[in-house]
């Protein structure tokens, strides 16, 4: 890619880096899904996945050319949830069978995070009245709604989830944007976590359309 002119970048802070408009291509390797201090916890489900030691190539022009199959396309889409859950349905999701077979270890082990690291992450979000272990059922039932969809559209007979929440209360958008989560549908709707607005300048509260290349 470099000795075709190609400006390639490697982040190891976030693996959502190369997702910005600034960023042509981006090789994440596999060190950084573990090394990221912010996201550490949440990138437990990378290890847990088929992509497991594997590289993450983004690039804001097709890859094709380098000789890549089955790429994932993102783009905005204008979208709006036709419906979203309260919190008994949020319950309901996060008992998914299907969410709790899968989902790793270290994802629900909020004990190994400073409660202060916690605290201050609520009111940077600006989160008022809600504990960070309330937040959390969130972040679960949003992984959850990928794995075993109640919040969907559909295109023909095709299923396409969605995100259940703004960008203030999911986490790890990441991994439905690069199909750790959900790759099971052609289509996925998924809103922006902070770390992606914050690191990759994505839009708060809008829809990126996932569409794989099956």
């Amino acid at each position: 890619m470099t000795s075709q002119g190609h400006v390639v970048i490697e982040p190891r802070k976030a693996v959502c880096i190369p997702l910005s408009q600034q960023s042509e291509i981006g090789i994440v390797p596999p060190d950084t899904w573990k090394n990221a201090d912010l996201c550490k916890r949440p990138l437990s489900w990378y290890w847990t996945s088929p992509f497991a030691g594997k590289y993450l190539v983004i690039s804001s022009t097709p890859l094709d050319r380098f000789g890549f199959i089955r790429p994932i396309f993102l783009k905005n889409a204008a979208f709006r949830p036709p419906r979203l859950p309260d919190r008994v349905d949020l319950i309901r999701l996060a008992s998914h069978p299907s969410y709790l077979k899968v989902k790793p270890v270290e994802w629900d082990n909020l004990d190994a995070e400073d409660p202060a690291h916690q605290a201050r992450w609520l009111k940077v979000m600006g989160i008022r009245g809600k504990t960070y272990r309330e937040l959390f059922l969130t972040h679960c039932a949003n992984h959850a709604n990928f794995i075993e969809p109640e919040y969907f559209v559909r295109e023909g007979e095709a299923i396409v989830p969605y995100s259940i929440a703004k960008t203030r209360e999911v986490c790890s958008a990441c991994l439905e944007f690069f199909n750790i989560i959900g790759r099971e549908y052609k289509k996925k709707l998924v809103v922006p976590c902070p770390g992606a607005a914050i690191f990759a300048g994505l839009p708060v509260n809008k829809y990126i359309e996932v569409d794989n290349m099956f």
